[in-house]
């Protein structure tokens, strides 16, 4: 579903939250930000952007 005020932007259907210290979070903002990132989100995103498709019986929850 496209977001109303930017149609070209998708709704996102899920939140993953973690629970990390706030030295794992700092270091979290600083690769990002070594790597060229805006957020942290961006960042975690690209971790699985070039992953391939993976077949519906072996995408199962785990």
């Amino acid at each position: 579903m496209a977001n109303k005020k930017d149609p070209s932007r998708n709704n996102k259907e899920f939140m993953i939250r973690v629970r990390v210290t706030n030295e794992e979070h700092e270091k979290f903002i600083k690769r990002a930000k070594e790597n060229g990132y805006r957020t942290v989100s961006e960042f975690i995103r690209s971790l699985i952007a070039d992953e391939p498709e993976v077949p519906a019986a072996k995408n199962a929850i785990l």
